[in-house]
């Protein structure tokens, strides 16, 4: 309960007090309302102070009470689940909201980074000025973009960019992709500011001994990565039950990706070499690539948003349990409080659930 006031304390000396910083904190705040089973609600700056009173600084949720490093004592395993890398995939920011106000932890830990480049949040393609907003009828989110807003930046964009753990033969991206957080990791304390909440994000992961990190993402109805977890290949079996579990729940077919060198910068394959079982889900987004606003989401036919959220949910259900079964040396993680059907989550979208 003292850890419960205290992450209800968090949300609300910084809304009255810190309304006019416009940090990543203010804005997501704004969107979710923390539920009982967060224990706690840190900064991202608390792990590189660099971010402090910035855009980029973004809450981290913490659920469960397992103890880490007790002597004579099996820590269990913590998961960590990262969404609104880019800030135009909505469903993956969605169903970590629902994690956060609904579920509750009652054995392990779990960790939860809604908006992980909360800078992307706070402008649009249509609009470089401010974000779109997507009314939901129980909420108002932030439809942003897959990039830093260039206004928020300190540093210009290069000529070109290069991932900073990427080998010597590796092709150079276009100069604005140094604003793209999947292309930062591990990160860098001295690099611009994406590059510094990658950074802050592997130093969280590290501090808070996640095992198990998810990152939550949506491609193009016409991606190939529509409907696929990406993975290092010591983690593929994993995926592979994962994706047994989540067809028999959802009907939805998931394909694996094995993530390799080319992966250079990208969350799944740096957070692999820190040995994390990682993760990348994608689901589709019918307004991408150029995020047409007249698209719909809601209700869409094609990709309707409740089952996007939905099918999120029982991935991140899925991937968690299957790693943790398969991490030797873990005790138990449980997480409770996962919707039973599309349906349920469409309601809780409207707000009638």
């Amino acid at each position: 309960m003292k850890r419960l006031l205290a992450a209800w304390g968090f949300l609300v000396v910084f809304s009255s007090v810190q309304v006019h910083a416009q940090t990543g904190l203010e804005l997501v705040c704004s969107e979710v309302v923390a539920g009982e089973g967060v224990t706690a609600v840190r900064p991202l700056s608390d792990f590189f102070s660099g971010l402090r009173g910035t855009p980029f600084d973004t809450p981290v949720f913490v659920m469960g009470d397992g103890a880490r490093g007790t002597e004579g004592a099996e820590a269990p395993p913590c998961a960590a689940i990262v969404a609104g890398t880019h800030a135009n995939e909505i469903a993956g920011v969605l169903a970590s909201y629902w994690i956060i106000e609904r579920c509750r932890v009652p054995e392990g830990r779990l960790v939860v980074v809604p908006r992980a480049n909360a800078s992307g949040a706070t402008w649009s393609l249509q609009d470089a000025s401010g974000p779109r907003f997507l009314d939901l009828g129980s909420r108002t989110i932030r439809y942003g973009t897959r990039l830093s807003n260039p206004a928020q930046e300190r540093l210009a964009d290069p000529g070109s960019f290069v991932p900073p753990q990427a080998s010597g033969n590796f092709p150079a991206l276009a100069g604005q992709e140094a604003r793209n957080l999947n292309r930062q990791y591990p990160g860098r304390q001295d690099g611009n500011r994406t590059a510094q909440t990658a950074y802050a994000l592997t130093l969280m992961l590290q501090a808070e001994e996640v095992r198990i990190a998810l990152d939550l993402h949506e491609a193009s109805m016409t991606s190939s990565l529509v409907w696929s977890m990406i993975t290092r290949p010591e983690h593929l079996d994993a995926a592979a039950l994962a994706a047994l579990d989540i067809e028999d729940e959802t009907g939805v077919s998931f394909h694996l990706e094995d993530s390799r060198d080319e992966f250079a910068g990208y969350s799944h394959w740096e957070w692999g070499k820190l040995g994390i079982s990682a993760f990348l889900v994608e689901t589709p987004n019918p307004a991408q690539p150029t995020d047409d606003p007249t698209i719909e989401q809601l209700h869409n036919a094609a990709a309707p948003l409740a089952k996007r959220v939905y099918v999120h949910l029982c991935a991140a259900k899925a991937l968690i349990a299957n790693a943790a079964d398969l991490l030797q040396d873990a005790g138990a993680l449980r997480i409770e409080g996962f919707p039973s059907s599309v349906e349920e989550v469409g309601r809780w979208l409207e707000g009638t659930l």
